[in-house]
């Protein structure tokens, strides 16, 4: 038996050095031969980086083409191509400047060839273009930002406040690619407020800094425990099933959902609508629509609203006629991506789960009853699938 055991011992052993033996990086071949050079033949300079075009030597020992360069900041980079291309894409640049750049080929052997050296000028960084777009006012609780980014560039909006000593400090960071962007910073209270904002993008650049003076517009969450369901007579309320009722919108979670028909199931067609009682008069400022987001593949399609109206009345009346009612705005719901049903950016499912944001007029009357009009959803169907709404404004005794 101990020798048996002996025995395994060694043919362990013996299997963790093959093991390491065989993870060791080491060059394809092992060939001293100095690889032939490129041959430049073109320059497109792009936003932020450049394509160098090359003639590929004679020689199948070359395994690829590697690029050196510095950037405008004195942080070295390297990029590689593979000889399947006739390009090399050198990028990270900010500004619209003279680069130099020193290009090798690389043999299976891991040996270079001696440099070829090439100077590039790319043109400004994206970035520079969409902080031209930018636009920034004051909002309800905060302020808000409108830019277009039509290259889909990625990019960061860097929101700085300035503290009660004067001092610059980061309040808010916005990731995305969206093609055009609207975007509320929240949080803030109603008092004169300065303001910066510039973009940056993944290599560090930054742009110009827009800086303003604003007065975040007053508000307040509405508390969601008085409110009710209306059950108007031709509002479409009725859940589907027992767990998916319309007071799952108002529960203060997105995790449970709301799914329902009319009284009569074979009435449901778009328009419909459903009646919440607030419990008491308030000036609204903003509504956040939380659509379902406990899985991607509910995310923007089925029921999802598209397109809505928020209508706002003090004495509806109980057959549910539009009457004493007044519309209070006009909304649609924005995909970042622009992606078609089925695909989802980051920035996409993100925006799912955060809610998405619909400021009201201003100086608009106080209302103690609110209507929630679907006209169209993602997956033109018509049942209406949503997980929880959350209202802002100022009470009104």
């Amino acid at each position: 038996m101990k020798n048996i055991l002996r025995f395994m011992g060694f043919i362990l052993l013996i299997s963790i050095g093959f093991s390491c033996s065989a993870d060791k990086q080491e060059p394809l071949e092992n060939n001293g031969a100095i690889p032939q050079q490129i041959k430049v033949v073109n320059v497109e300079n792009l936003p932020g980086a450049a394509k160098v075009y090359y003639s590929l030597p004679d020689d199948p020992n070359i395994l690829y083409i590697r690029g050196e360069y510095i950037l405008s900041n004195g942080q070295k980079k390297s990029v590689k191509a593979s000889t399947y291309t006739n390009y090399i894409e050198i990028e990270g640049f900010g500004r619209s400047e003279q680069h130099h750049v020193q290009l090798y080929s690389v043999s299976r052997s891991e040996v270079s060839s001696a440099p070829v050296e090439v100077d590039i000028h790319p043109l400004s960084a994206l970035i520079h273009d969409v902080f031209e777009t930018l636009n920034v006012s004051e909002t309800f609780g905060g302020v808000h930002a409108v830019f277009s980014n039509t290259d889909k560039a990625e990019l960061i909006l860097h929101t700085m406040i300035k503290d009660n000593e004067g001092n610059w400090i980061n309040y808010d960071r916005l990731y995305s690619n969206a093609p055009e962007k609207r975007y509320s910073i929240r949080g803030l209270e109603n008092v004169s407020t300065e303001f910066a904002f510039y973009f940056s993008d993944k290599w560090n650049n930054s742009s110009d800094t827009l800086k303003r003076t604003m007065t975040p517009l007053y508000e307040r969450i509405i508390d969601k425990s008085d409110w009710k369901n209306a059950k108007l007579f031709n509002d479409t309320y009725i859940p589907e099933f027992d767990s998916w009722a319309l007071e799952n919108l108002w529960d203060n979670t997105t995790s449970k959902i709301f799914w329902g028909h009319p009284s009569k199931p074979e009435n449901l067609a778009l328009p419909n609508w459903f009646t919440i009682d607030l419990g008491k008069k308030y000036i609204f400022s903003r509504i956040r629509v939380n659509q379902l987001n406990h899985d991607k593949s509910f995310m923007y399609t089925g029921g999802t609203p598209l397109t809505f109206e928020i209508w706002g009345s003090n004495n509806p009346s109980q057959n549910g006629e539009w009457d004493s009612w007044t519309k209070l705005g006009d909304y649609t719901s924005v995909k970042p991506s622009g992606l078609p049903t089925g695909s989802l950016s980051d920035e996409d499912i993100r925006v799912a789960i955060a809610g998405e944001d619909y400021d009201f007029p201003v100086n608009l009357p106080a209302y103690r009853y609110i209507r929630f009009k679907t006209t169209r959803t993602y997956g033109a169907r018509v049942n209406i699938a949503l997980s929880e709404l959350t209202l802002w404004g100022q009470q009104v005794d």
